[in-house]
């Protein structure tokens, strides 16, 4: 019965969790005539949810918004726990919060991959010469700028640099810290899924 419960609670996550990117997708298209009753009833089944993580200020970096990242952190650990449930019985703290670092920093880890690619990307514009005035390099460096400003201001101590070494400086504090991250959290996770409660 439990097992059959926490099948159907992980599969209503998954569903409202695809809906979720459905609605964010969306966003990213201007349609002036709207985009018909579907999406009208996926903002009405989905904005309270994510509005709730649209009032945390620290999920806002520059003109970056992570709130939808965080909403669908949420929902996979708890897709994770339904899960476990079904398959186990039981869920102890140590594996919530297991899964719960694993879905942050697979969230984190995205990004710095990301970042990491309009780094090498930005960097090869410039080494290139490729139209220095493109709207493309200018959206980029409207992406990077706020996420390599405090980097290199607490790596460099305010020192003056150009903008290529800036973006190498940042792209190896980055590198860095997905390596890092990813070893530290991987031993994180096998000692926490070990806790006995």
């Amino acid at each position: 019965m439990l097992s059959s419960l926490m099948k159907i609670l992980s599969a209503m996550v998954s569903l409202y969790t695809l809906v979720i990117i459905a609605r964010i997708v969306m966003t990213w298209f201007h349609n002036p005539y709207g985009h018909g009753k579907i999406m009208e009833a996926a903002v009405r089944i989905t904005d309270p949810y994510l509005n709730y993580f649209r009032r945390f200020s620290f999920l806002q970096i520059g003109t970056i918004d992570f709130s939808p990242v965080a909403a669908l952190i949420v929902l996979s650990v708890a897709g994770n726990i339904f899960n476990s449930l079904a398959a186990f019985g039981r869920v102890t703290l140590g594996l919530v919060l297991a899964l719960f670092l694993s879905a942050v920093w697979s969230a984190v880890a995205f990004f710095l991959g990301l970042f990491l690619i309009f780094i090498v990307l930005r960097a090869f514009g410039i080494v290139t010469r490729i139209a220095p005035a493109s709207p493309f390099w200018r959206t980029l460096d409207s992406i990077l700028n706020p996420v390599l400003h405090p980097i290199i201001s607490r790596l460099l101590g305010g020192r003056n640099t150009t903008y290529l070494r800036s973006l190498l400086i940042g792209g190896a504090a980055m590198l860095g810290a997905r390596i890092f991250g990813d070893f530290l959290v991987h031993h994180t996770v096998l000692i926490l899924q070990k806790l006995p409660f």
